[in-house]
């Protein structure tokens, strides 16, 4: 195998001591973003990754502050470098995935296997999962970093059913995950997950979210996502609730194909509006079409 010189993170500066650590996949997915937030007390990480690399050590250096993290959903690739740190902060209805994925820690020691004959790290660079604290939180909580730093918590199930964006008033910056991304926003999950409503992976219940966000809309200048291209305009907010509302009101149309990693013989169908993009099926829309098909 040929090792490629470069680091599985990567670390870009903002303002007001904002640093973004840009997370290279391991495998056929999407590279990821994670965020450190400072306060004045504490600092937050939102999200760590794949779990691919010294994530507490670079952070380490970034602030002296101690650090928590805010997983905006229970995927893989925003949870993986949990390990490294005490506790995470994640909401309700997303700890059920989170200590799933905790438990699997139990189950023997992780590995990661890069794709093809290309690889930029080496074994000892790969985390494992082992267990936290988990502190649940629910739509409308506040983190207080200290010096007037807090973080406001937004419910916007879809892609997870705990899926959040996190608003730092102060900066008038919102943190977004996968809820709110260049690319377009996944309405999926496993609709038979334990103690998870199967209305929290619909496209009604992700629309319920953003009306709430959209009230705060003057509140911030710049979203930050989980992927893909950073400093996106607040306009998504408006055109993902569009999006939204186009697919509810019965026009399911294809505005894009999207094949990714392993499934490229069944694309994703994707609808657009403006700047949003939602991939759809059509049973994830409405909130009492999944409990319907799925509550028991």
């Amino acid at each position: 195998m040929i090792r490629l010189d470069c680091a599985p993170l990567i670390q870009i500066p903002d303002r007001d001591n904002v640093w973004h650590i840009f997370a290279r996949t391991p495998g056929l997915g999407g590279d990821a973003w994670c965020h450190l937030v400072p306060g004045t007390e504490r600092a937050l990480l939102i999200d760590t990754g794949f779990g691919v690399g010294n994530l507490k050590g670079m952070v380490e250096k970034l602030t002296n502050l101690p650090v928590d993290v805010l997983n905006s959903h229970n995927h893989g690739d925003h949870v993986g470098g949990n390990g490294q740190f005490a506790r995470a902060y994640i909401h309700e209805a997303d700890v059920p995935g989170l200590q799933a994925i905790y438990d699997r820690g139990k189950e023997g020691p992780r590995t990661v296997t890069p794709p093809g004959e290309v690889f930029f790290f080496e074994k000892e660079d790969v985390q494992q999962f082992k267990q936290t604290e988990i502190c649940p939180l629910k739509d409308g909580d506040v983190i207080d970093l200290g010096g007037g730093y807090e973080v406001e918590i937004f419910h916007l199930p879809g892609h997870s059913p705990g899926g959040i964006a996190a608003l730092d008033r102060k900066r008038r910056m919102l943190f977004t995950g996968d809820a709110i991304v260049f690319t377009p926003t996944y309405i999926k999950g496993n609709l038979r997950t334990p103690h998870v409503a199967p209305a929290l992976y619909s496209v009604e219940a992700f629309h319920k979210g953003l009306l709430r966000l959209q009230e705060h809309l003057s509140e911030f200048d710049v979203i930050y996502p989980g992927h893909s291209q950073q400093g996106l305009s607040p306009q998504y907010v408006p055109d993902m609730i569009a999006c939204c509302e186009e697919l509810m009101n019965g026009d399911l149309t294809v505005h894009e194909e999207l094949a990714t990693g392993n499934n490229v013989a069944n694309p994703l169908q994707v609808h657009v509006h403006g700047l949003a993009k939602i991939a759809f099926t059509p049973d994830r829309i409405m909130i009492k079409d999944l409990e319907a098909k799925y509550s028991e």
